[in-house]
Order: structure tokens, then C-alpha cells, then sequence
């Protein structure tokens, strides 16, 4: 590809899609549209980049979602994904334990290997039929969600994250593909959306991946958007990014979370109202007090708000 042509794909995808590319993302850029000239039968990628100057909508529409970054795999960077089981799960479980509901958002989960992850660590710590379990993945290329619905994996996307024995307790093998089992698949729903877009969930989330997806975004458009997410979230839930990402504006809107890497808790106004989540923590700082927990996951004693995670994990 000229240089010509990636710098007006470059531009395109700044002024169509608000993301940041730089010279370093050439060759993938470079191989994804290569992928979607042949798709379409174009002679050359010349000939595609002169209907793209055309301005046909639908055609400018495809590119981005083809030019989608969508590098996932199951349990990617596993020491986030042991401490969402290990401390967070069993935290929400708590503090909800009243309403019976638990409510998680992925934010750009492609082919939704981390959905699945997600779901099948909840099933481990919530295995119960009388709880409210809503799991959703939303990525705004159509591709990766048909593919993620379907839940069927080859064998070098099965084994990428992923040991024996989660294998065989959550998938089947039908002889060329593995499957996701019907009681984690059930438990997910996947949705098409463009985080540029208008929100259009009904209720708030506990807890909400938004991994390795905010980083392509120009500066300005990061902060509109973790304001976007602050209001998708529960007073108090945490907010997982990708590991090492800086996204500007978050510190406005939510805390990293001390000895949590990548994890941050949602900044409570002090005019907010104590919601449900925030009303059972108080409760279960109360009790825990007087148990004879470890002292590495007793809570701090706040009875009137809900305690940052920090405040568990550094004790």
C-alpha cells in the first residue's frame, strides 16, 4: 500500500471514527484492507481508496469495521482475570446479595473469547438459578459479533488462553471446532454498537470491561467517552482497562484501584444516593468486622458509603 493511500485511510479513520492511528499500525492496517479489497472484488486497493474519496457511506462503514482492532484470545492477561474471580465476583456477590443481580458489560469484545471468559468464571462464583445474571458483549464490527454467537472456536483460538481442563468443563468438540457449552452460552448476549454511538441499555452495570479499546481513540474523544461510561456504570462498580493503557480524563471519573492493575472503582458525588450495591457493602463491613476473616480480604469499616477496593486489598 502507497503511503498516500495509508495516510488517507488515516485520515478517513480520524474524521469517520474518531480513532488515533499512527505510522506503527502500517502492516496490519496494510493486511486488513489488502483482506477487504479481495472480499469485494476490487482489482487493487488503489481502486478501493478511489471510491472511498466518492464518499460512498456504506462502503466507508465497512472499511472501519474492517479495520477494527480485534486481538483477543480467552483469559487474556490472567492475573486480571484471577483477580475478578477471586476478589471482585465474590464482592458484588455480596453486596447484591439482596436484589439477586448482577449486570457486566464488555466493551469491544470482538469475537467474544473475553465475554466467554467472563461468563464462565461468574458460573463458578454465582451458581445460582435464583440470581439475575446479564453478561453482555457489544463490538461495533458485524463480523466478530456473528462470531461471537455462535460460540464455535478452532482449535488454535480454543488453546490460546485457555487449560484442559476449562476446556472440557465448558466446551464440546464436534470433531473439527469447539463449542461453547448451552449453560455459559445462555448466559451472555451479544450486541452490535459503536461506543460513538447513543447508549441504549436499560439498566447500569456493576462491572464493565472496556480492554485495549479506548487507547485508539484521539485524547479528546477518551474523555467524552469514560464520561459516557461513568454514566453506563453503578455508583461504586469497578471498570476494567487493558493492561498498561493510559486513556485520558479516566482519573476525572473513576480511582485505580491499589494492587489491582488494570481495575478502577467508579468516583461516588457526594449527592448521589446509596444504591443497592452500596447499602449491602455497608452491611457486609459491618459484619466482617466482627468475623474471623483473613485479614486480606476484611473491608475497611465504613458504615455510611460503600469502601474502595483499595481499601480491602491493602489491608
Amino acid at each position: 500500500m502507497r503511503k498516500s493511500d495509508f495516510d488517507f485511510l488515516i485520515g478517513l479513520l480520524k474524521s469517520q471514527a474518531g480513532w488515533n492511528f499512527s505510522e506503527r499500525e502500517y502492516f496490519s492496517i496494510d493486511k486488513k484492507i489488502a483482506t477487504l479489497v479481495r472480499e469485494k472484488g476490487f482489482n487493487s486497493i488503489e481502486d478501493l481508496i478511489a471510491e472511498l474519496k466518492s464518499g460512498q457511506k456504506a462502503l466507508i462503514s465497512q472499511v472501519i469495521e474492517s479495520l477494527a482492532f480485534g486481538d483477543t484470545h480467552f483469559y487474556r492477561d490472567w492475573s486480571v482475570f484471577q483477580q475478578f474471580e477471586n476478589y471482585v465476583l465474590p464482592l458484588i456477590k455480596e453486596t447484591n446479595r439482596d436484589i439477586k443481580k448482577l449486570r457486566i458489560l464488555s466493551l469491544g469484545c470482538s469475537t467474544g473469547q473475553e465475554v466467554y471468559s467472563i461468563a464462565i468464571m461468574v458460573n463458578k462464583v454465582f451458581p445460582y438459578s435464583d440470581w439475575q445474571i446479564d453478561i453482555i458483549g457489544t463490538d461495533l464490527c458485524s463480523a466478530a459479533i456473528v462470531k461471537a454467537q455462535r460460540g464455535i472456536y478452532d482449535q488454535f483460538e480454543i488453546q490460546n488462553g485457555l487449560n484442559a481442563g476449562i476446556m472440557i468443563d465448558n466446551f464440546t468438540f464436534d470433531g473439527s471446532a469447539w463449542r461453547v457449552n448451552e449453560n455459559i452460552k445462555k448466559m451472555v448476549e451479544f450486541r452490535k454498537y459503536n461506543l460513538l454511538d447513543e447508549a441504549t441499555f436499560k439498566e447500569n452495570f456493576d462491572i464493565i470491561f472496556c480492554r485495549n479499546v479506548l487507547r485508539f481513540f484521539l485524547p479528546e474523544i477518551q474523555e467524552r467517552l469514560c464520561a459516557k461510561i461513568y454514566d453506563m456504570q453503578v455508583p461504586g462498580g469497578v471498570l476494567y482497562l487493558g493492561k498498561g493503557e493510559q486513556v485520558f480524563g479516566i482519573d476525572k471519573y473513576y480511582d485505580a484501584i491499589a494492587g489491582m492493575p488494570c481495575a478502577f472503582q467508579y468516583k461516588k458525588g457526594e449527592a448521589i444516593n446509596p444504591t443497592p450495591i452500596e447499602k449491602g457493602l455497608s452491611e457486609f463491613s459491618e459484619r466482617a468486622a466482627n468475623d474471623d476473616m483473613p485479614h486480606f480480604v476484611r473491608p475497611a469499616s465504613l458504615l455510611n458509603k460503600r469502601p474502595l477496593m483499595s481499601d480491602i486489598l491493602q489491608k
